[in-house]
């Protein structure tokens, strides 16, 4: 019989599923205290059972743990009495364990979980157990204070070390899980009763885009409802919220290797794909594996399936990524909105850690509105109050909305500086600039316009480096040094040289110009291009005519595609050489042909196009790009 599936109510403080593992942690500290542990003297022992209460404070901050730390001592004495007699002093002493290790865990959110430990433990301990604690037994037992601290300064230190060490070791492994109180996981007594088995990956994939023909419907209920359904495991994830026309995935894969790089167990979400599925969700550059899809997407699928209202395609795909992220336990998500921003299915989370706005064009305009005003409103919506909020800074109309924005909301503004990035040398292997006050810098990626991306990643670093974390320069050089990103100005051959870019709207395919242009100045260009029919094609085409030998017209596999021979005609129309051609591997062959063995093609517009173009020249997304990452991280270091 099918199990009902019962929408639990919306994770707070006091949720069932929190006042659950407080309960345990309490469990655990008496077994802790009452039975392993070794009793030297009527007033000193060795035991760490201040380790759930350090848990406590430190998962769910300073009032949880406290009432661990005096609930454990309280119901400890009260069940086994033979222990000794109730003390309210002590109670106070585990109140404040609890307490001193959830208020400084605020001000060390950021930090690896090692560090957090020994920021939070020790001064808990020392405050708690060796100061607080010597202070009730010598008046427990009348001795001394200062004759108690110094009995007490050994065994205490002994146990303060071990407990950092197993306080560390655990936040490292269940942190994030355990700050989600979500423990219904694959193999557990609940999941196993679920109505659908573990699907295979195809069936995976079948199942999440079998909901595409729900379309996109804008809003937040849906994503909101199905999260709640299944523990909000977003709640425990920390963010930097990427919106914009153009520059989210270059810049959000800028930041990704950055943090990478600098030892962050980093997530990363991006839309869409270009080769497979599973590039869509990341961590530390490694796409999600086809299995662990498989299983997370069959423990998500009944709770969608259980909705009144169920998910969009995009909706359960941002949903199956949250819950990914919190398995694989990571410090921090590169989240890249889907489109726009207020009522994107991204925008579910909390204020992040940075809120990113790039480049803002005419795109979109059915969705998000004609005007630019319009298209900043909408990607304004990633805006929290009292966040930090990072934009572009080369719009007028746009950073006015933002600005207006941020000052409505109390968030703070940061305005990139591109004066900074000077010097920019261009090659097909590197683009090399200098900012200031870093010197010379080195960019994996090589279009030109990669620098203004560069300038806001750079600032992105600064301004994660203010709110705690560790992110050195070294760091950042192998970062951007080590950055690949498919079709962004890719350089899939070079007999003859073949370039990849998705710039698929005005502003896209101006900036893949001013590329081309500085790269191979004075040279003309074989266009391989696809595009939506619902782009600004005559602005696109007044871009490129200028710098086309020809065009070879494909159609992409997207409903929304543009006809390759409407597309050739439109070109011809306006005096350019163009031909059709019925499929993207027969306009491969003809553009190589055009071009001949010393020219050059650029296959632009659609990701969906240049997604079919990678797979026919045999570019993979493969470990080699993982392998250059850790070469040049060895190098530089």
């Amino acid at each position: 019989m099918k199990k009902t599936i019962d929408k639990p109510t919306r994770s707070k403080f006091f949720s069932p599923k929190r006042l659950s593992l407080m309960a345990m942690l309490i469990a655990l500290q008496i077994v802790l205290s009452k039975f392993l542990m070794l009793q030297l003297t009527d007033s000193i022992r060795l035991s760490i059972d201040s380790v759930p209460i350090l848990l406590a404070g430190i998962w769910f901050g300073p009032i949880a743990g406290g009432i661990v730390g005096a609930l454990a001592d309280l119901l400890g004495t009260v069940l086994f009495p033979t222990a000794g007699a109730y003390f309210p002093l002590l109670t106070v002493a585990f109140f404040l364990i609890g307490a001193v290790s959830g208020l400084l865990s605020l001000a060390v959110k950021n930090r690896p979980a090692a560090l957090r430990a020994i920021v939070c433990v020790i001064p808990a301990e020392l405050i708690g157990s060796f100061l607080f604690k010597s202070f009730a037994l010598s008046t427990l037992f009348g001795i001394p204070f200062f004759g108690m601290l110094t009995a007490r300064a050994l065994p205490v230190s002994v146990v303060a070390v071990a407990n950092t060490l197993i306080v560390g070791l655990l936040d490292r492994l269940i942190g994030n899980q355990a700050k989600s109180a979500d423990f219904i996981k694959k193999g557990s007594p609940v999941q196993d009763t679920l109505p659908q088995g573990t699907m295979n990956y195809e069936q995976a994939l079948t199942y999440i885009h079998q909901v595409a023909w729900r379309g996109s419907r804008l809003g937040l209920e849906r994503t909101n409802e199905l999260l709640e359904r299944i523990g909000n495991p977003h709640r425990a994830l920390k963010f930097v919220h990427i919106a914009g026309t153009n520059g989210k995935g270059s810049t959000a894969a800028m930041l990704a290797r950055i943090l990478t790089a600098a030892g962050y167990r980093t997530g990363l979400y991006i839309s869409p794909f270009i080769n497979r599925f599973n590039e869509r969700m990341q961590v530390d550059g490694e796409p999600i594996g086809d299995e662990e899809l498989a299983g997370i997407t069959s423990y998500v699928r009944p709770f969608a399936d259980a909705m009144a209202d169920q998910p969009t395609e995009f909706e359960l795909i941002t949903v199956i990524g949250f819950e990914f992220f919190l398995r694989r336990n990571v410090d921090i998500v590169i989240l890249e909105v889907g489109m726009g921003g207020q009522l994107d299915s991204t925008n579910v989370i909390d204020t992040p850690e940075l809120a990113i706005i790039t480049n803002i064009g005419l795109d979109h305009t059915r969705e998000l509105g004609p005007t630019i005003p319009d298209i900043a409103r909408a990607k304004a919506g990633i805006i929290k109050p009292g966040g930090d909020v990072l934009i572009y800074n080369l719009n007028a109309e746009a950073d006015a909305v933002f600005e207006e924005t941020c000052h409505r909301l109390g968030a703070r503004l940061i305005v990139t500086d591109h004066s900074r990035i000077t010097n920019i040398a261009h090659s097909l292997d590197a683009l090399t600039f200098d900012c200031a006050p870093y010197g010379s810098l080195t960019c994996g990626l090589v279009g030109s316009y990669q620098t203004r991306n560069a300038a806001v990643a750079i600032t992105a670093v600064e301004l994660l480096q203010k709110k705690g974390w560790q992110i050195s320069l070294d760091a950042m050089k192998t970062g951007l040094a080590s950055v690949r990103w498919p079709a962004r100005f890719e350089v899939l051959r070079r007999d003859p040289i073949f370039i990849a870019d998705g710039g698929h709207n005005p502003q896209g395919v101006s900036a893949a110009a001013e590329s081309l242009k500085a790269h191979f100045p004075g040279r003309k260009i074989t266009f391989l291009i696809g595009i939506m029919a619902d782009k600004d094609i005559p602005h696109m085409i007044e871009q490129i005519g200028p710098i086309a030998q020809g065009f070879v017209t494909v159609t992409p596999n997207n409903p929304r595609a543009m006809q390759a021979d409407e597309l050739a005609k439109l070109l011809q129309e306006h005096g350019l050489n163009a031909v059709s051609c019925r499929s993207v591997e027969e306009g491969v062959d003809k553009a190589l042909e055009q071009a001949g063995k010393d020219g050059i093609v650029c296959a632009l517009g659609s990701l969906y196009l240049l997604g079919d173009v990678r797979n026919i020249l045999g570019v993979k997304i493969t470990d080699s790009v993982l392998r250059k990452f850790a070469a040049i991280r060895e190098e530089l270091s």
